[in-house]
Formats: C-alpha cells, sequence, structure tokens
C-alpha cells in the first residue's frame, strides 16, 4: 500500500542478534532471501554453513565469522558434505586458506574441482600436478598458466591420459611438442600432430574416452 515500506523477507525474521537457535530454525524456511541471510549472518554455526553452503555458496564464502571459526574450527570443512565445498570452489574468489583445506579432501571430484581453480598459486599447481590420480593431473596439463618446465614434466607422465591432455592444447613450447610426438601411445601422436583437428582432439576434458585405447 502506499506509504508502507517494502522489506525483503529475510529482513522481518532475521535481526543482527539473531541465537543460533533462531538461525536454525529460518535455515529452513520456505523463502530463499531468507534462507540467504541466514548463510551470510555471523552467528549461524559452522554445521549450518556447510548445509547451506551448495544453495548459497556466495553467501557464506562472505560470511563474516570466518576468522573466528577457523580458529574454533580448524577442521570443520572436514564435515562438510563435498557439494559444499565443490559449490564454494566453483567461485573465483575462493581464497586460498579455503583451497588449502580442499586439498586435503579425500574426494577425487573435490581435488579435479580444486586443479580447475583459476586462482591456483604456481605451489598449488605443482603439488596438483604431481597428485596421485591421473585425472587431477590431466586438469592440471590443460591449464593454460602452467610454467614451460612443468610442461615439460607432464609431457612425460606415466598416464597416456595426462599427456594426451597436454597434446590436446596449441601452446605448447617445442621440447613438449617433441616428446609428445615420440609419444609410445598412437593417439596421443595423433593428436600432436593434428592439434587444429577438432576430429583428432579429446572428446571431454578429463580425456576419458581416449583411455580406451588397447594398444599404442
Amino acid at each position: 500500500m502506499a506509504g508502507e515500506t517494502e522489506h525483503s523477507p529475510g529482513s522481518t525474521v532475521l535481526r543482527p542478534g539473531s541465537t543460533a537457535s533462531e538461525l536454525s530454525f529460518l535455515a529452513v524456511h520456505g523463502d530463499a532471501p531468507v534462507r540467504a541471510g541466514v548463510a551470510a549472518h555471523p552467528n549461524t554455526p559452522a554445521e549450518l554453513l556447510g548445509q547451506l553452503a551448495a544453495e548459497f555458496p556466495a553467501e557464506v564464502l562472505g560470511n563474516p565469522a570466518w576468522p573466528l571459526l577457523r580458529l574454533a574450527q580448524p577442521n570443520l570443512l572436514k564435515a562438510w558434505p563435498d557439494a559444499a565445498v565443490l559449490a564454494l570452489l566453483r567461485l573465483p574468489q575462493a581464497p586460498e586458506w579455503f583451497r588449502y583445506h580442499a586439498a586435503k579432501s579425500d574426494s577425487l571430484e573435490v581435488q579435479v574441482a580444486l586443479a580447475r581453480h583459476p586462482a591456483l598459486s604456481p605451489a598449488e599447481i605443482d603439488q596438483l600436478a604431481r597428485h596421485s590420480a591421473w585425472v587431477v593431473r590431466a586438469r592440471i596439463a590443460a591449464r593454460t598458466d602452467v610454467s614451460a618446465e612443468l610442461l615439460h614434466t607432464l609431457a612425460h607422465d606415466p598416464d597416456y591420459g595426462v599427456r594426451l591432455a597436454l597434446a590436446s592444447r596449441s601452446d605448447l613450447p617445442a621440447s613438449s611438442v617433441a616428446a609428445l610426438r615420440r609419444d609410445p601411445s598412437h593417439f596421443v601422436r595423433q593428436v600432436i600432430s593434428k592439434p587444429s583437428d577438432p576430429a583428432s582432439a579429446p572428446c571431454c576434458s578429463c580425456c576419458a574416452c581416449g583411455r580406451a585405447e588397447i594398444s599404442a
């Protein structure tokens, strides 16, 4: 009505002093703005943030309580579901401290998502390039911010799925190209010989299709 001030659904129920109990109740509110407000509220318990992160990753990541939460519960992310960690990892602003904890996850899906993150430091890239899972190393091989030295190392990776990911690139240094042209895998040699031919490139980001190759 005229003269009335409009409020968002969240503003009518959320208060700066809302308690953890109240926030737990509001976390299942039917209105998304209310749930988003809970995700951003500094009094929201860490466990509840983990439940809300998949739906409201930006609000959870921007929650002002993180410095205190990290001090009080340094391993709190271990209790979060993978969906929550993945949602935050998809944010380009996911900070280094969060990526550090994500790197400790036992989930391969989380590790692959971490390898895709656009803000990885050289140290993080180097660490993931030595990951035990070939698909994580393949994601690193596909990055455009990998050093020439590391590209050379990946060109000699023991798993040809990693070398295949590398061969599909058109910006490799000459030393890496030369190594891949001598690759024991016929499929890798085929891809590196025709980098501009879509039919010769891997059909998926993880190079899984190439792993069906039976013999070199």
